[in-house]
């Protein structure tokens, strides 16, 4: 009886030790993030389901400076400007800017802190596989979801964010890699401010 309580007992303190790890990982990265003065990431996005046969791919960028990004994704014909208080969406096909006003919170902004701090919560965070220097993070969700799990690589070295795959209940993955990223890099005030006269064939609504 003794043996089968400190049994139990060794397993949960090695289950909450790897939570608090895991959840210390996610910790550094989105410190690291908020505290960066600028970056640039080049990303690539990959959905496959192999019960449907279904693949796409696309790749991207984005410039951040504290609170202001430029994101750009050719093939979606996506173009965002957030200058820290109106976001700029826009369609160069459709010759169309949407503006709108969002929270700080809103899930219309994009950074990687945003993308990090939505999968803290919510999520029952446990330590997965490695590769070198990548430690992989399992998220599963705590509540009924489409998500069946999301699976972080973060760097542990630098505590840059590697690889970020959310896998859905009907089995498809999509997986945004991390291809190039520069910390503390000089971006011109252009391209965190959204400037019409660039623009003057193009329909402004604003929301």
């Amino acid at each position: 009886m003794k043996k089968l309580l400190y049994t139990l007992l060794l397993v949960t303190i090695s289950t909450t030790t790897f939570a608090q790890t895991a959840e210390k990982i996610l910790d550094n990265v989105s410190n690291l993030y908020k505290n960066q003065k600028s970056y640039y990431i080049k990303f690539k996005s990959d959905l496959n389901n192999k019960e449907t046969n279904t693949k796409d791919n696309y790749g991207g960028e984005v410039y951040v400076k504290g609170d202001k990004y430029n994101l750009t994704i050719a093939k979606l014909d996506i173009r965002q400007i957030y200058d820290g208080n109106k976001l700029y969406t826009i369609s160069s096909d459709n010759q169309e800017v949407t503006v709108t006003k969002p929270e700080k919170d809103s899930e219309e902004l994009f950074t990687p802190t945003k993308v990090l701090d939505i999968y803290k919560d919510g999520y029952t965070l446990s330590l997965d596989k490695k590769s070198g220097n990548t430690q992989y993070i399992k998220l599963v969700p705590q509540k009924k979801s489409d998500i069946k799990y999301i699976l972080v690589g973060v760097n542990t070295k630098n505590n840059h964010l590697v690889e970020l795959t959310q896998m859905s209940n009907n089995n498809t993955s999509t997986t945004l890699t991390v291809e190039k990223q520069v910390d503390d890099v000089i971006i011109p005030s252009s391209l965190l401010n959204f400037n019409k006269k660039f623009y003057k064939n193009y329909y402004i609504s604003e929301i």
